[in-house]
């Protein structure tokens, strides 16, 4: 069934779900539909063109080109995205046997994150929450505990306003947030933080083993970004409270610097683009490290502790 959501500034249209309760709020031009695509037997050999992305550690995963069509966007043993030159269009052609759950995330995810990307939109690895007038983000690498980290929060009062993806507009200062997930994937050791909602929130196993949260969510956009935590998770057992730290200007650039949404550029323009955008958003916005003490259990205080550390009074 195609669903039609608002999602990280763009109205898209997808023939596979999204799972995200984002309904345009009027009759806006789609800017981004997404389609299935017959199946195929992914070549061997690389396409030509120039490449883009590149990303490869013990294997393969995912890659980008640019071709005389648009761009090619591989996951490697599972589909390949092809988008038109105006990226309003992209087709999903999966391997054969593909999971067809996993095809749904990635279209969620890391399809909308590439044409954000090369549409020369802000982006960072985030997820953030709505605390009063303001948003908090937490940026971080998968496994940081980025969504671990805004679950807490938002059981203890906030709302979300994305998962994994955050997009900001930076023709304010401080620059402000577009809406985007309405779900938290949490790995399943941290699933069980749905028992510290007051009404157990809706709950899913998303198509890479994780489980989706589906928590009360922020519906006001441009909200101004007011702190960006980057969460440092103490397994150690001995740490009880939190250690917020702010970090200096270059200090702030150089850690998130380590964190992209994607991995594996190669190209020079959207490198410098996105290391100006960087500069533009340590500039404007305070980044904090926190050393946080990790569960579960997780103590009761710990989001207050982060809030109010940031500078965030009320939740």
């Amino acid at each position: 069934m195609t669903s039609l959501v608002r999602l990280y500034g763009l109205t898209v249209r997808s023939e596979l779900p999204l799972h995200q309760d984002r309904p345009p709020a009027d009759a806006q031009a789609v800017d981004l539909t997404i389609t299935l695509g017959d199946p195929i037997v992914q070549p061997e050999e690389l396409p030509p063109g120039k490449r883009l992305l590149h990303l490869q550690v013990s294997k393969q995963f995912f890659a980008a080109w640019r071709t005389d069509e648009g761009y090619l966007l591989r996951f490697f043993d599972t589909c390949d995205v092809h988008y038109d030159r105006t990226l309003s269009s992209a087709v999903i052609h999966p391997v054969a046997g593909a999971d067809p759950d996993l095809l749904a995330v990635l279209a969620g995810g890391t399809v909308l994150a590439f044409a954000l990307a090369m549409r020369g939109e802000p982006v960072l690895h985030a997820s953030a929450v709505q605390i009063g007038d303001s948003a908090l983000a937490f940026v971080g690498s998968s496994g940081m505990g980025k969504s671990t980290t805004a679950t807490l929060m938002c059981a203890d009062g906030a709302l979300l306003i994305t998962d994994d993806l955050l997009r900001l507009d930076l023709s304010s200062t401080p620059p402000t947030c577009s809406l985007g997930a309405t779900e938290l994937r949490l790995r399943k050791a941290a699933g069980d933080l749905s028992d510290r909602f007051a009404s157990a929130p809706g709950r899913r196993t998303t198509g890479d083993a994780r489980d989706a949260l589906a928590i009360p969510a922020s519906t006001t956009e441009k909200l101004p970004l007011a702190a960006i935590v980057i969460p440092l998770p103490d397994n150690s057992g001995e740490r009880t409270t939190a250690e917020v730290t702010k970090l200096d200007g270059m200090a702030a650039f150089l850690q998130l610097a380590r964190f992209p949404r994607l991995l594996g550029w190669e190209d020079e323009e959207v490198l410098g683009r996105q290391f100006q955008q960087l500069g533009e958003v340590v500039d404007r916005v305070p980044v904090f490290q926190a050393r946080l003490p990790w569960g579960p259990p997780f103590p009761a205080q710990l989001a207050a502790d982060v809030r109010l550390a940031v500078g965030l009074e009320s939740a």
